[in-house]
């Protein structure tokens, strides 16, 4: 198992949604290679995925002066 997942926090349960996407086929396969080798769920890497980007949009637009 990933060291990574080992050292977070448990996820809190809270109340989820279905968000369907399409993406290209290459793209699905290197996702499901990835997270198979890392013995973790698509849901768990996109969950995380986007977590991230907004955690990093959030810090760039702080970084921004304000006039």
């Amino acid at each position: 198992m990933d060291e990574t997942r080992l050292n977070k926090p448990p996820v809190e349960k809270t109340e989820t949604k279905m968000l369907n996407i399409m993406i290209p086929e290459e793209l699905l396969e290197r996702l499901q290679t990835y997270c198979a080798e890392r013995d973790m769920t698509i849901q768990e890497f996109v969950t995380d995925a986007i977590i991230d980007k907004l955690e990093l949009a959030y810090k760039e637009r702080r970084k921004r002066p304000r006039l």
